[in-house]
């Protein structure tokens, strides 16, 4: 979308084909976030390309490519000045650090921008056109939170502020409800397709939902235009100046995905069931080929499961809101913690399949009746409105003790007894002598500032105790079809296809299985499809 916007705005005609019958792909399902370094929200001063490259060589190290950084680097921070005019507004966060904080040149805020929250309604009939975010991310039934909500409601009962926002929040949604069929007051990754959306309906440009391309047409060696098949019809779609592949990756590729994921086979993944690799399939059959040599094939997040009463699967992603607080430990089948539990979640996936002899896939979230009762645990809501829902479901396991609990998980009871001896005394000294849980910025940031002295070990005493089975989940490809830097598809021989670009995860990463921060596959999507749109308008400089 961001790169048919760009089209848009710089004369071009475009036409957006849509596999999914809504609008919005992971990207509306995540948290939104966007990693553009220097940008127009940067503090002035305080970033540079100087110090990001340093950073970025530090971090994905020999497996940068310099074309791609050069480029994302100098035109990303354009991008979001460019579409400042539009309805797409970002804010930096006030604070989120790099994932690799202790690196050289990291910084603890200002590349990481999130999406301002977007009122759903002003678009009208076309609402219900966008893509849900998953319930167990909405109050409800049908209310988007983000972060900063969820401290306002928590809060509601004992500060006047909170409880009038809170008031606020509720009351709109009500109102909402009277009308659509969720609450339009969207935010995260929801707010950023919604405003993607309204900038192009403003533009006159309709989504062409529920559409498969099949293939690419060509002509003299350029492609001109693609195959598509709907409900409607089976025919071409001519593009006289060049088609932009956007597909979401190879991930539900069967035969990709056996191929390019490590074993065991992810079971689980929070990726839409539309992104079955057609952008790459075609990409290759047209001429091009994948990348290699990446860190990762993929990138990864520790997900939870559970089957809706409907019988949908909830896959679940533990990003931010539970693993790094104090209290809750991550360990193997034999009781014992394997990582630290507030590493970014992509180093998390990644400690899972490198410690799975140990018994790590699936791995268990284990805490006790405090931590869950103020924090929550994956789908369980701070102050456990809905805990025991999910016990009696099978989603929890609980256990009066430890013991009790290691029994029910079918887990080592001696090794799990031991284990929480030792996080309860690293809770006290906040020290962590084993995997340094809270060692850096990123962690303290992920863990409960009011927590002493480490905001991220904390004690596992009260009964009863609590337990999930976390597995390793892939939230989207590293590799794909390899471009310059103009976002442009080379051929397995040499030189570009002419007429055939690719970005987000169809286009091979320039981050190559590394995930130095957050919103590093939202932030490269955006700013190789604005490159793209530039060098078909014949803009690019």
């Amino acid at each position: 979308m961001t790169a048919a916007l760009t089209g848009l705005m710089l004369g071009l005609k475009v036409k957006i084909l849509e596999k999914s019958e809504v609008i919005g792909g992971t990207t509306s399902l995540s948290a939104g976030s966007v990693w553009i370094p220097n940008s127009m929200h940067s503090t002035p001063g305080a970033d540079s390309d100087k110090k990001t490259r340093t950073y970025l060589r530090k971090t994905v190290g020999n497996r940068l490519k310099p074309e791609l950084c050069d480029a994302f680097l100098k035109h990303g921070p354009a991008m979001i000045r460019f579409l400042s005019d539009t309805d797409v507004k970002f804010r930096a966060y006030p604070k989120h650090p790099d994932y690799f904080a202790d690196a050289e040149g990291a910084t603890l805020s200002g590349r990481a921008l999130e999406p301002l929250p977007f009122n759903g309604a002003s678009l009208g009939a076309d609402f219900h056109r966008l893509r849900d975010p998953l319930p167990e991310f909405t109050i409800l039934g049908g209310r988007m939170v983000d972060r900063d909500d969820i401290a306002k409601l928590l809060n509601a009962a004992q500060n006047l502020s909170s409880f009038a926002q809170s008031s606020q929040l509720l009351a709109r949604y009500v109102l909402d409800r009277l009308r659509f069929h969720r609450g339009t007051r969207l935010v995260m990754g929801n707010a950023l397709v919604g405003r993607l959306y309204s900038s192009l309906r403003k533009q006159g440009v309709r989504v062409d939902t529920g559409t498969n391309v099949t293939g690419l047409t060509k002509e003299n060696n350029k492609v001109i235009g693609v195959e598509i098949k709907n409900n409607r019809q089976t025919g071409l779609a001519l593009a006289k100046h060049g088609v932009i592949l956007a597909s979401g990756g190879f991930s539900r590729h069967p035969e990709l995905r056996r191929s390019l994921l490590p074993e065991p086979l992810a079971q689980f993944s929070p990726l839409p069931e539309t992104i079955t690799g057609d952008g790459v399939s075609i990409g290759i059959d047209a001429g091009g080929f994948i990348g290699n040599g990446h860190a990762e094939n993929c990138f990864w997040t520790p997900v939870s499961v559970r089957k809706r009463k409907d019988g949908s699967m909830t896959v679940f992603p533990h990003f931010v809101l539970d693993r790094g607080k104090p209290g809750l430990i991550a360990v193997d089948r034999n009781g014992r913690r394997f990582v630290s539990e507030a590493t970014d979640y992509h180093s998390f996936g990644k400690a899972m399949y490198a410690n799975k002899t140990r018994g790590t896939i699936p791995c268990y979230f284990v805490c006790d009746y405090n931590f869950i009762q103020k924090y929550g645990l994956g789908m369980v809501r701070p102050r456990a409105s809905n805990l025991s829902n999910l016990v009696s479901e099978g989603y929890v396991v609980k256990g009066e003790t430890i013991t009790a609990l290691a029994k029910e998980l079918r887990i080592d009871s001696h090794g799990l007894l031991a284990e929480v001896k030792t996080q309860n005394e690293y809770a006290q000294s906040g020290v962590d002598t084993e995997f340094g849980n809270g060692r850096n910025s990123y962690e303290r940031n992920l863990g409960d500032h009011r927590h002493r002295p480490n905001p991220c070990p904390g004690p596992i005493k009260k009964p009863p105790f609590f337990a999930i089975k976390v597995y390793p989940g892939d939230l989207g490809a590293s590799i794909g079809l390899v471009t310059d830097k103009n976002a442009q598809v080379i051929k397995s021989g040499n030189g570009p296809i002419s007429g055939l670009y690719a970005c987000g995860s169809d286009m091979d990463s320039m981050m190559a299985g590394v995930y130095p921060g957050p919103g590093i596959t939202i932030g490269p999507a955006m700013t190789f499809g604005y490159i793209a749109a530039k060098h078909i308008a014949g803009n690019i400089s």
